[in-house]
């Protein structure tokens, strides 16, 4: 007896929006007798529906499978990547660093790495957000049915990085902590200014390692990196490596608290099939944690003079901190830079020669000046020659993507496909066949292909 001569019984009905034409192919079936042979049940099906669909119902019954058998649907990137791998849909493909550090380099630290960019301070983890630290190790737990290249650890190919662009921030981090320093009381550091730090990555990263000996790191890196991430947070990833061994020695007394973003996390997305969604929102305390830890001042940290605005993620909370009666100052990284009187490429090693406020030593208190937190410094400094538009700065409730209600206590708003990436399922099983920009899975090569 053939296949089609075969009594024909329904072992599952599907009726799902994906599968064109399931419908009436499943009410065909449906009122055919439950002992009629299969090319019986075709037959019906097919009366059911007209000549019209019967090229479509042959191909069904003939192969058991179309392009309707799955559909593309979004998932949340970071969740995609822990399940499967950190190379999800791209596993035959790698990263470069550009920058790749000459110094003796402990790969095994790696492992470490999550610990030892904690905070210290108990109180802070509350804000850590340690996604990206805990990326070279990570063990997929699931294989994609359609894909399953295996997946190279990313900390097998990571490598510290420094380049010129970290060089400028390591030093000005470590000028503004001096300033600090120079503040401190007999009771100890100031810890009513917090500093929020929005440079590129792997600035951001030297900026806080500058600042170390006065400022407490909070990481707040919320995802991981990816061939085609859109954010670059390997490199990112290879400023932490760098610095690792100076943040696990700066495990000291109370400091003043730095929160370091990235400002690539609301980088331009455009294209699915060759892009990888690796965005995410910045999450920040609200304001009343901040007022409670006896915070009074924040001061936000951007690259350069041009930046007269708060990155779109940050809005409601700044302004939520206004309104609490939280003073929060915009200052340009570029503000500082070394004495020319003082400067020499003879002599220049990772703490010669020191940056300061306005690019000169005389200048340096002048800061206090700008952002009047403290006391008028003693000697009197001199008003730098630079612009400083940042400090007029005062957020100002504006329309983003972003904006909600967090202002009055609400949940920040994201958009509906924001961080998240176009995956192919099984409809029968719900499995996840593959990422829709991979081109290597059999379920790819099968449907005609996803991801363009």
């Amino acid at each position: 007896m053939s296949k089609l001569d075969e009594p024909f019984e329904r072992a599952e009905v599907l009726d799902k929006p994906g599968i064109v034409g399931a419908r009436w192919w499943h009410q065909g079936l449906a009122d055919a007798p439950k002992d009629a042979s299969r090319r019986s049940a075709i037959m019906i099906a097919l009366g059911a529906v007209g000549l019209a669909g019967v090229a479509a119902a042959i191909a069904v019954a003939a192969d058991g499978c179309s392009d309707d058998d799955t559909e593309v649907q979004r998932k949340r990137a970071l969740d995609m990547q822990r399940s499967f791998g950190w190379s999800f849909g791209a596993a035959q493909e790698s990263v470069t660093f550009d920058g790749e550090s000459k110094k003796p380099f402990d790969q095994g630290a790696l492992a470490r790495m999550s610990t030892d960019l904690r905070p210290v301070d108990e109180s802070l983890r509350a804000y850590y957000v340690p996604s990206l630290f805990e990326s070279p190790y990570a063990v997929p737990t699931l294989v994609p049915q359609g894909d399953p290249a295996p997946v190279t650890p990313l900390g097998t190919v990571l490598r510290p990085i420094f380049t010129p662009a970290m060089d400028r921030a390591y030093r000005s981090g470590k000028a503004l902590a001096s300033l600090l320093l120079a503040a401190r009381t007999t009771s100890g550091l100031r810890r009513d200014i917090a500093v929020i730090v929005d440079l590129d990555g792997p600035e951001s990263v030297a900026f806080a390692a500058g600042a170390a000996e006065a400022f407490e790191p909070v990481f707040t890196f919320d995802n991981w990196p990816h061939p085609r991430g859109v954010v670059k947070a390997h490199l990112t990833l290879a400023a932490a490596a760098y610095y690792q061994p100076l943040f696990a020695r700066s495990q000291q007394g109370p400091r003043a608290t730095m929160f370091v973003l990235d400002r690539q996390r609301l980088s331009a997305y455009s294209d699915d099939a060759t892009q990888f969604d690796n965005r995410y929102v910045a999450r920040l305390p609200a304001a009343d944690a901040l007022w409670d830890r006896g915070i009074r001042h924040v001061l936000y940290v951007v690259p350069t003079p041009a930046d007269t605005t708060e990155s779109d993620d940050l809005n409601d909370d700044f302004v939520a901190y206004r309104m609490r009666q939280i003073d929060v100052g915009l200052m340009a990284a570029d503000i500082f830079s070394a004495d020319p009187a003082e400067a020499s490429p003879a002599n220049a090693t990772e703490e010669w020669p020191p940056y300061y406020y306005g690019g000169r030593a005389a200048s340096h208190g002048w800061f206090w000046v700008d952002y009047p937190w403290g006391p008028p410094p003693r000697p009197a400094p001199v008003e730098p020659a630079v612009r400083r538009p940042g400090k007029q700065y005062m957020p100002t409730s504006r329309a983003t993507p972003f904006a909600s209600s967090s202002a009055l206590g609400g949940a920040q708003a994201t958009p509906e496909t924001f961080g998240t990436v176009p995956v192919v399922v099984a409809l029968g099983t719900g499995a996840i066949l593959g990422a829709a920009l991979s081109r290597s899975g059999s379920w790819n090569r099968a449907s005609g292909g996803y991801g363009g």
